[in-house]
Parts: C-alpha cells; structure tokens; sequence
C-alpha cells in the first residue's frame, strides 16, 4: 500500500466534495468507533474524511453513505499530520474499488489547479 503523503502522486484525479458519511473502525488504541463525519474530496481510487480518531497506516475502515445507506471497505493510506492542512483528515483507498459516490469523475489524464 502507498502512502499517498511521500509519493505525493495520484492514480486518478479528486472532486472536492463533502458528503455525509458513517465512518467505522478500530482506533489507534484498539477501541471500536463510528462517527458522523464527511469526505473532504473523493475520487475512484478512494476519498479523503475528517476523522476525529487517531487511527494508523494500513488499517481497514468502513465508510457508509449516509444518504444511499452505501457500505465500503477501505484502507487508511494517509494521516494528516497536527499543524498541517492536512490535520484531523484521512486518507482512504478501496479495499476492492467499485461504483461508490455515485458522481462522475474527471479522466485521469485531467489536469486539476492544485
């Protein structure tokens, strides 16, 4: 699995786009967690969230629409670092990608001004 912060590349192109989402887990310390929360920007390969637990690299976590009631896998590729814009943020890759958001993304050949 890449970490997405020191590769610094993209295998397709993001859509900011906040959505509500149920994400789901075990944290950092073991314990199990859900939480209301949104995506910051999605993408095919994945979605970056506002979390508010300390969880680690390579994890598994699920994420649930709230509003199509959608379940996926996912692995943690990316944390946001305190101090950062990044903070309070993941970063997520499909476990097994498929038609998720229900949005039409960009070609991966798309340019964005980031």
């Amino acid at each position: 699995m890449a970490n997405v912060e020191s590769s610094n590349r993209r295998r397709s192109g993001r859509v900011a786009h906040k959505m509500p989402v149920i994400l789901s887990g075990v944290d950092r310390d073991g314990f199990n967690f859900g939480e209301e929360t949104e995506t910051v920007s999605i993408s095919k390969h994945g979605a970056a969230v506002r979390s508010a637990y300390d969880l680690r690299l390579g994890q598994e976590v699920s994420v649930r629409t709230k509003d199509t009631h959608r379940v996926g896998q996912f692995v943690v590729v990316w944390v946001g670092q305190p101090g950062t814009p990044g903070q309070g943020q993941v970063g997520l890759e499909w476990v097994e990608a498929r038609r998720f958001w229900g949005i039409d993304f960009p070609p991966d050949d798309w340019e964005s001004d980031e």
